[in-house]
C-alpha cells in the first residue's frame, strides 16, 4: 500500500508534538503572559470601560465559536480528504470537495483555524498577541495554501482550477488562483 504522505508517526498526525521552532507553544506562552500582564500590572492603568470589555469579549467569543464551526464542517464534509499533512501525490481515494462548507470558500478548515486563532486574542483582552496572532497565522497559511493548491491543480486539473474560479480562496491575499 503506497502512501501520499511523507512518514510520519501517530503523534505528530495528531499535533501533539511541538511544531517546527516551537511557534506554537512560543504563541501560547506569550498570550497568557500578555493576558496576566495586564491582569495583574496594567489593569489600573489601562482602565477599559465595562462595555467595551464585554464588547469585545462578545466579539471574541463569537468569532471564536464560528471558526471553530467552520473548521469543524470542513472536516465532516472532506472526510477522509481532510488531514493535516499534506498529500504529496494522488490516492484512488481522492476526491475533490466542492459541497457544503467548501461552497463558500476553498479552505473552510483554514479560515476557520485563522478565525479562532486570532479571536482567542480578543477573548484574552490581548491586543499585541491579537496583531501578533494575525501576521503569523496569515504568513503561515500564505506559506502553506500556494503549496497545496499546486497539488490540487497537479491532481484534479482543470476541475480545481474552475472551482478556484467561482468559490474564494477564504483567506484574502494568499492564493495566486483567479479569486
Amino acid at each position: 500500500m503506497s502512501s501520499c504522505f511523507p512518514p510520519v508517526t501517530l503523534r505528530q498526525a495528531f499535533l501533539l508534538t511541538p511544531v517546527p521552532s516551537a511557534g506554537y507553544s512560543i504563541a501560547m506562552v506569550a498570550a497568557l503572559a500578555e493576558f496576566w500582564m495586564e491582569q495583574a500590572v496594567l489593569s489600573n492603568f489601562l482602565m477599559t470601560p465595562r462595555a467595551v470589555s464585554v464588547a469585545l469579549l462578545s466579539l471574541g467569543s463569537i468569532l471564536s465559536f464560528s471558526g471553530w464551526a467552520c473548521r469543524t464542517a470542513a472536516l465532516f464534509t472532506a472526510q477522509s480528504n481532510f488531514t493535516h499533512l499534506l498529500a504529496w501525490q494522488k490516492e484512488p481515494s481522492h476526491r475533490l470537495v466542492t459541497a457544503g462548507v467548501y461552497r463558500l470558500c476553498r479552505h473552510p478548515g483554514y479560515v476557520g483555524w485563522f478565525m479562532w486563532s486570532v479571536s482567542t486574542q480578543l477573548v484574552l483582552g490581548n491586543i499585541i498577541c491579537l496583531a501578533a496572532y494575525a501576521v503569523v497565522s496569515w504568513r503561515f497559511f500564505a506559506g502553506r495554501i500556494p503549496h497545496e493548491e499546486a497539488m490540487l491543480v497537479e491532481f484534479f486539473g482543470d476541475q480545481y482550477l474552475e472551482y478556484a474560479e467561482q468559490v474564494p480562496c477564504g483567506i484574502p491575499g494568499i492564493s495566486h488562483l483567479n479569486r
